[in-house]
């Protein structure tokens, strides 16, 4: 990451000095150096502001770690906890090889009588 934003970085130098000499030596108008430089501008401040971003992003993980080590030494210094009983299961069982009526309807099948169709009925 840090080596293509150089490699950026450099092309606009060179793309910004190239247009600043084009412009010198009268082989290009003046207004050539403008976009470049414009170009050259805001990636400088999009840099800058990625640099507070890691900056800020190396200081979070810093104190993500140290709250980790304290929370690590904490538990080492205290005792332990005695583990809580398994609680009972809360859903119902239900048995699936339990016949396939209640309260004595029977369950319609539409496979059960696909010997005596004809097909297209």
């Amino acid at each position: 990451m840090l080596s293509s934003r150089r490699r950026l970085l450099g092309l606009l130098l060179v793309l910004t000095i190239a247009a600043g000499a084009l412009a010198y030596s009268r082989m290009a108008a003046w207004w050539v150096v403008v976009p470049p430089t414009v170009m050259l501008l805001g990636y400088l401040t999009l840099l800058y502001e990625a640099g507070r971003a890691d900056a800020e992003r190396r200081e979070l993980a810093r104190a993500r770690a140290m709250a980790a080590a304290e929370v690590a030494a904490a538990k080492r210094a205290a005792p332990p906890v005695p583990a809580a009983p398994p609680r009972a299961p809360d859903a119902e069982v239900i048995d699936i090889a339990a016949p396939l009526t209640v309260a004595g309807h029977k369950f319609y099948d539409q496979h059960a009588d696909a010997k005596l169709r004809a097909v297209g009925d």
